[in-house]
């Protein structure tokens, strides 16, 4: 196991409402594997998925669309867009977690300890990286204009629960899932919507 050291969390500040959609779902998760930065497709219900986020997101006043680059999101984004008529803008610091060797392995028991910031994947990043790398695209991103969308991916929403108190808690966030976040300090009020 690769150990590793604590890194502080980046000075981030979410001022502005934003709007977060994790991707429909994959292959890979379907079948229990790990995906990081895999480009895998959306499977069919994934697909249904993306458009029923779209169907909800489309009532919501949505000025921006930020979206990962990999595949899942994007594919994910470009449902959105077609119903509201906005450009995806893509931000690879968006993208999920490196895991190195593991990727497109079934899952296997380390990946606690990889949240909980004590295993480093050979090849990849460990959490620290990661999440000083996603929390402040996500902060640029938010900070677009009020009401920005970020399509994006599972773990950037478990970077953020490491570093802010979510009202309520959403501990593993389902895919597609629209979410309305609005924040206050150091603390999300976050509203599923749909």
């Amino acid at each position: 196991m690769h150990k590793v050291a604590e890194l502080p969390a980046p000075e981030v500040v979410f001022e502005q409402p934003f709007y977060f959609l994790r991707h429909g779902e994959t292959t890979y998760n379907r079948e229990g594997r790990f995906q990081g930065q895999r480009d895998t497709p959306l499977s069919e219900l994934g697909e249904e998925q993306a458009l029923a986020a779209a169907k909800v997101l489309a009532q919501e006043p949505i000025k921006r669309l930020i979206a990962s680059p990999l595949q899942r999101a994007r594919v994910t984004a470009e449902a959105v867009a077609a119903r509201t008529g906005l450009a995806i803008e893509t931000d690879p610091e968006l993208m999920e977690c490196h895991l190195g060797v593991h990727q497109g392995n079934l899952y296997e028991p380390w990946l606690p300890d990889y949240w909980a910031g004590r295993y480093r994947p050979e090849g990849g990043e460990d959490f620290w990286q990661f999440r000083a790398r996603v929390l402040p695209a996500l902060a640029r991103a938010a900070a677009l204009g009020p009401d920005c969308l970020i399509v994006a991916h599972g773990g950037l929403w478990l970077a953020a629960r490491s570093v802010f108190r979510l009202e309520p808690d959403i501990k593993a966030m389902p895919n597609a899932l629209p979410l309305r976040v609005v924040p206050d300090g150091r603390t999300w009020q976050v509203q599923s919507l749909g």
